[in-house]
């Protein structure tokens, strides 16, 4: 069976059915009952109506009539219009045959339902009885037809789209299940689950999956009327980009004690915590522990003081104080040796001696 389920003239025959058995805006605020409503044209009203039921009622009239010609998407452009001027679950119906008519058959299955909801309320009139059946049987076709795929996402904080927009999430399911083609066109949105069922429309399909600081995933996917499938989609980390500078420059660079090169240097490193040295003679080392995240790009500058070198280090300190100690040790010794004693004298041999004073 084509996925489109009917044909379109079926599908013309059953708008025009909605159009004679009343689906039209009410034209005053009490609704007439499907037992009370006309079976031909829509009702007339000789009374002044409102200048919305007016616009509203001029809009449904077009939809009907593109319908007619099957030209179902500026129909369903209308009848659109016409809900939002004034609503009634009668409009909501058409607006889902024209979805169903074009193959958007998750979206047609939640504006019945849409239409069923307003028909219990009974806030802006009634589903004339044959439309009440008939919008359950819908329902019921579309659910066979429509398609489902159990999603598996690595990481779980993902962010998934279908087709350029993001997945609408079921109320009350028994498992977390998502909705495709339902919201408007945007960026897709976190699941909140690492395992998840999407429901779509038999076709083809681009899945994209995205996270800060990961590659992108696109994947095709190839889907046929009610069938199941499972996918899985895993995100690789983007590595992290560090620029090290230093100052001055052409100083040693080591990453967790590996000398990787003279600063500046711009290096690709998967994401995680490093210890980085930077390092030149003459000055004090830098030290740092940086955390890099996937796909991060950030600059470490390392600055770097000369060094100062204690006095006592120094080599001409020691010289200095070396040649301090050798004069001060001579100058001491000259201050403090006693002075030399006289030999005794000799007369020779005459016994003479010469003292001089």
């Amino acid at each position: 069976m084509h996925p489109r389920l009917l044909n379109t003239a079926t599908l013309a025959c059953t708008l025009l059915a909605v159009r004679a058995a009343r689906a039209q805006p009410p034209v005053s605020d009490q609704q007439p009952t499907a037992e009370s409503a006309p079976t031909a044209q829509p009702e007339t009203n000789t009374t002044a109506e409102p200048p919305n039921v007016v616009k509203a009622r001029a809009a449904f009239a077009k939809g009907a009539e593109l319908a007619a010609n099957l030209r179902w998407g500026d129909a369903l452009a209308e009848f659109e219009r016409s809900q939002r001027l004034r609503p009634s679950p009668g409009t909501v119906y058409n607006v889902g045959v024209c979805q169903r008519a074009l193959g958007k058959y998750v979206l047609a299955r939640e504006t019945f339902r849409e239409a069923l909801a307003q028909h219990t309320a009974a806030t802006n009139g009634t589903l004339p009885q044959a439309l009440l059946a008939e919008t359950n049987t819908f329902i019921g076709e579309l659910d066979r037809v429509i398609s489902t795929r159990s999603f598996t996402l690595r990481p779980a904080s993902a962010r998934i789209a279908i087709d350029g927009r993001p997945l609408k999430p079921v109320r009350g399911a028994k498992t977390t299940t998502l909705l495709a083609g339902v919201l408007p066109a945007g960026d897709g949105t976190s699941p909140r689950s690492a395992n998840f069922d999407v429901e779509l429309d038999p076709g083809n399909h681009i899945v994209r999956l995205s996270r800060r600081g990961f590659s992108d995933v696109v994947r095709r996917l190839n889907v046929k009327p009610g069938s199941r499938g499972s996918v899985t989609l895993e995100l690789k980390k983007l590595p992290a980009r560090l620029r090290i500078t230093s100052k001055p420059s052409r100083a040693a660079v080591a990453i967790d004690g590996l000398d990787v090169g003279l600063a500046p240097l711009t290096l690709s490193r998967p994401a995680g915590r490093y210890r980085i040295s930077v390092r030149k003679d003459g000055y004090v080392d830098y030290n740092a522990t940086t955390l890099l995240r996937p796909g991060e790009q950030r600059t470490l500058q390392a600055p770097l003081p000369l060094e100062q070198t204690p006095l006592t280090q120094r080599w001409w300190f020691w010289t200095g104080v070396g040649v301090a100690i050798a004069g001060a040790v001579l100058i001491t010794y000259a201050i403090t040796r006693p002075d030399p004693e006289r030999p005794a004298l000799s007369g020779g041999g005459l016994g003479w001696t010469v003292e001089v004073p």
